[in-house]
């Protein structure tokens, strides 16, 4: 049984969420600089947090990579305000799943139903519709503006 984990990039490469690209290309270096796998002989950790590092700047630094990562990492969030999010990594062997696949639309946490009150149940189906509904509002609002700017005058 494979277990997903949620790696929060931002939190690894200690960023804002709303980072430019050249901040976070400067943590991406500062990171590395202080957790190469050469610098920390002893560490055995420090080669999967090389993995993790790079596919965080790869993620982060692709514009369609990251607004998929931003919606997960949204979901995540909501899931775990409610106690149904999946861990998060906190050390280790880096985590197979990530969000780098932009074919990749949904993560799939497998939950017995029976451990979860049908309250707690209803208000993650209504906080999951709710951040959902954001996402498309968002992109309509996008959309709209990308319209806009198109229209010659």
């Amino acid at each position: 049984m494979t277990a997903t984990v949620f790696v929060d990039y931002y939190e690894l490469l200690e960023v804002h969420p709303r980072a430019s690209e050249a901040e976070i290309k400067a943590a991406y270096r500062a990171c590395m600089v202080r957790d190469h796998a050469d610098q920390n002989p002893d560490d055995i950790e420090a080669k999967e947090r090389m993995i993790l590092l790079t596919r965080a700047k790869q993620t982060l630094l692709d514009e369609p990579r990251r607004m998929i990562f931003d919606r997960e990492r949204a979901r995540w969030h909501a899931a775990a305000q409610i106690g149904m999010a999946p861990p998060r990594w906190t050390g280790g062997q880096a985590p197979t799943s990530d969000f780098t696949n932009p074919n990749e639309r949904e993560h799939r946490v497998e939950v017995d139903l029976r451990d979860v009150s049908i309250g707690r149940l209803l208000v993650g189906v209504g906080v999951a519709a709710f951040v959902t509904g954001l996402g498309l509002a968002a992109k309509a609002v996008a959309d709209r503006a990308n319209r806009k700017r198109r229209r010659p005058r």
